[in-house]
């Protein structure tokens, strides 16, 4: 199942403790936690975020199943949020705690997860038996599927912010 996250509602919901709308590069941590999460699980992820420098999908930040994509100004995510809801294609699911989000969801006929069920979900996997067990800790994983491109997006990413903090 797709999954459509409001991506600053989450990181403000508190619902991931080391990820804080006060950090300077935010976004980043929480696209680094989704493609975690995403690597054991086969559901596509689309994050909106508000009010990125141009707008649009980050080419920068998307991949490994991941699709990131900043509000236009003066739009905001909800209002982007809203438009996917109503084209909203069989089986998506809404992650976020806005209640007029949920609404619109629910009218279109589109799950919702609040911020802290998602999150739960993601940090369990089910087994056959239905014995629920825990993932290992986000990071901790011996294996990340990303290509080598991604791999290079990354360490270039971080080479710049390193560079930016140096000045």
């Amino acid at each position: 199942m797709p999954l459509l996250i409001d991506g600053h509602n989450l990181i403000g919901s508190g619902a991931i403790p080391d990820i804080s709308l006060a950090d300077e590069d935010d976004e980043a941590k929480l696209v680094a936690r989704l493609r975690i999460w995403r690597s054991k699980a086969a559901d596509r992820m689309t994050v909106i975020f508000d009010h990125g420098i141009t707008g649009g999908r980050s080419i920068g930040l998307s991949g490994a199943g991941v699709n990131v994509v900043f509000a236009r100004n003066p739009q905001d995510a909800d209002e982007l949020i809203r438009q996917r809801l109503r084209s909203a294609s069989k089986g998506l699911i809404l992650v976020s705690n806005d209640a007029e989000l949920r609404r619109e969801a629910a009218s279109a006929q589109v799950e919702a997860w609040r911020s802290d069920e998602f999150v739960q979900r993601m940090q369990t996997r089910t087994s056959k038996t239905s014995k629920t067990i825990p993932a290992p800790e986000a990071g901790a994983e011996s294996h990340v599927n990303l290509s080598e491109r991604e791999v290079d997006d990354w360490l270039r990413m971080f080479d710049k912010a390193k560079k930016q903090k140096r000045k």
